[in-house]
């Protein structure tokens, strides 16, 4: 089946041996154990490095050498090719060295944790989760991806509910928050 070409057969599923998934973690001692001893970063120093760069790109006016030589930094060490550059038709303006970094923190901290709150913080939460969503057979959205998981967020996923416990023995909050009863 094109554009492969190899003589297999590709056929779509969601089952384990079909999804994407991330070796970042596999160096455990025993993978059949449920609980991993695998090392769980809290923060890495690519992470320090890219909030430097994105601190950067914002405090300027146009596109920032530091922040492009702290996105290079991490690139380099990742063996991520080729370099990013400014000028050129490379990263010409604030909004497409942004992009550079917000692509780079996608690629780096991928399976780590972060991206929820990078892209909350971005303002961009709501906007990407709910353009993530499948295709119907008749050829309409749903608000369903191909694993079956509800895609559609609203502006109370912003902020987590308040345990109702917390409410009720703290005399100082009198009601959830916003969207959450």
């Amino acid at each position: 089946m094109a554009p492969y070409n190899d003589g297999v057969q590709y056929t779509f599923n969601v089952s384990s041996s079909t999804l994407a998934y991330s070796t970042k973690y596999s160096d455990v001692t025993d993978p059949t154990v449920e609980r991993s001893d695998a090392y769980w970063p809290f923060l890495r120093y690519a992470d320090i490095v890219l909030i430097y760069a994105e601190a950067m790109c914002e405090l300027g006016s146009g596109v920032d050498s530091e922040a492009i030589k702290a996105l290079n930094a991490i690139r380099a060490r990742s063996n991520a090719n080729p370099a990013v550059t400014s000028g050129n038709g490379a990263i010409d303006s604030k909004v497409a060295l942004r992009s550079a970094i917000f692509e780079e923190r996608a690629k780096e901290l991928a399976l780590e944790g972060d991206r929820r709150w990078d892209l909350i913080r971005w303002g961009l939460y709501l906007d990407v989760m709910n353009s993530i969503g499948g295709t119907n057979e008749d050829g309409t959205k749903t608000n369903y991806d191909e694993a079956s998981v509800n895609k559609h967020r609203e502006t109370k996923h912003l902020l987590f509910p308040i345990p109702s416990a917390e409410i009720s023995t703290n005399d100082a909050i009198d009601s959830n928050n916003p969207g959450w009863s």
